[in-house]
C-alpha cells in the first residue's frame, strides 16, 4: 500500500509504502522532549520504504539535538516536523511523523511510549538501523 503526505505548505513531500494496513500499524510515542512538544505519532518498519522529496529545497530545515546522531526534519516555511533521520554515506533510515500522511486518521493506533534516555550514541544509532524504515531522499543535497 502507498501513502502520500508532507508538510501542510507543500514543499516537503513523502511517500510510504507498507504492505501493512494502517490498523495493523504499531506507532511510536517517543518521550524526548522535541516529539512531546510536536505530539509526534511516528512510524518505523525496516520492512517498509520511505521517500521524503524536497519540492522547495529552500524551505528544508534540518535540526538536531541530544546525542547529534539523528536529524529532524522540518519545514521552514509552515513548520511542520516530517521526519527524524539517520543517515550514513549514501544511506538512510527514517521514522516518520505518520500526521503528515494523507491518510493519517487511517492509523488509529495512538502512539506507544518510546524511552531511549538511557542509550549512549553507539547503542542509538544500532537500534535505529535495526529498526528504521530504509528511506530514499529525492531533491536532496547533503
Amino acid at each position: 500500500m502507498r501513502y502520500a503526505g508532507g508538510c501542510h505548505c507543500g514543499a516537503i513531500a513523502v511517500t510510504l509504502d507498507t504492505d501493512r494496513a494502517p490498523e495493523a500499524q504499531i506507532l511510536g510515542r517517543c518521550q524526548c522532549s522535541f516529539c512531546r512538544k510536536h505530539n509526534a505519532r511516528t512510524f518505523s518498519d525496516p520492512g517498509a520504504r520511505v521517500s521524503i522529496a524536497l519540492n522547495d529545497p529552500a524551505e528544508l530545515q534540518l535540526y538536531a539535538f541530544g546525542l547529534r546522531t539523528a536529524r529532524q526534519v522540518l519545514c521552514r516555511r509552515c513548520g511542520v516536523y516530517v521526519a527524524m533521520l539517520l543517515s550514513e554515506g549514501a544511506r538512510h533510515w527514517s521514522v516518520l511523523n505518520i500526521d503528515t500522511l494523507d491518510d493519517r486518521a487511517a492509523f488509529v493506533h495512538p502512539g506507544d511510549p518510546r524511552d531511549y534516555d538511557a542509550e549512549d550514541a553507539a547503542a542509538r544509532i544500532a537500534r535505529r538501523k535495526a529498526r528504521w524504515t530504509p528511506t530514499v531522499l529525492d531533491g536532496w543535497s547533503l
